[in-house]
C-alpha cells in the first residue's frame, strides 16, 4: 500500500487522517479491497506513526508531513 496521508472526510487516498474528534482524537482509516478500515482514533503523532506501520506504510515519519 502506498504511503499517502490526506486531510479530510472523503478522499480515495488509501489512508486517510479525518477532522479531529469532539474527543480531540483523529480517526484514521485505509482503503482495503474497495472498503474504509478504520485503524483506530489516534490523539498524537505518535499514535499516527503507530497505525501508519500496522497499514504497511514505509517510512511513516516522513509520510506525516507529505502534503499529499
Amino acid at each position: 500500500m502506498p504511503g499517502w496521508r490526506t486531510l479530510g472526510v472523503m478522499s480515495s487516498a488509501p489512508i486517510v487522517v479525518h477532522r479531529p474528534s469532539p474527543s480531540g482524537g483523529r480517526r484514521v482509516t485505509a482503503r482495503r479491497t474497495g472498503r474504509d478500515e478504520i485503524l483506530g482514533l489516534a490523539h498524537s503523532d505518535h499514535d499516527r506513526v503507530v497505525f501508519l506501520v500496522a497499514a504497511g506504510v514505509i517510512d511513516p515519519e516522513q509520510v506525516l508531513d507529505d502534503p499529499h
